[in-house]
């Protein structure tokens, strides 16, 4: 279990994190009707209907997806403060944090699944 009251020993073992339930409403119409002998069909594909934001990974260092664990060494952020001004951390939270930046480009991937995405198309059959 993280602990508050010591924010520099929230580190855990990868095989400790568990990410929360996902849930996702897929949903599909399909409409079919010939054209000139040609058997067609419309459809309208909706994913993550209700667009929910789930979690598909977590930071390791402290298993959620709000922190990355890089505030919590107080030598660090003393020196980061130091060298770049408060201001940096603003920015990190940012770039980093908030959009995740960061973490795509380190692990190829994002903390959250895709969010709704909507397909029209039309099938058609010889």
């Amino acid at each position: 279990m993280l602990s508050d009251n010591h924010p520099q020993d929230r580190g855990r073992e990868i095989a400790d994190i568990i990410t929360p339930w996902n849930y996702q409403f897929d949903f599909k119409i399909n409409r079919s009707f010939t054209l000139e002998n040609y058997p067609l069909t419309a459809y309208i594909y909706i994913q993550n209907f209700f667009n929910r934001k789930n979690v598909q990974q977590v930071y390791w260092r402290t298993g959620t997806t709000e922190d990355d664990g890089s505030y919590y060494n107080p030598d660090l952020r003393e020196l980061v403060a130091e060298l770049r001004g408060e201001e940096f951390f603003t920015l990190y939270q940012f770039i980093n944090i908030d959009h995740r930046q960061e973490y795509e480009w380190a692990q190829g991937g994002d903390l959250f699944g895709r969010p709704r995405e909507i397909r029209f198309g039309l099938q058609i059959g010889f």
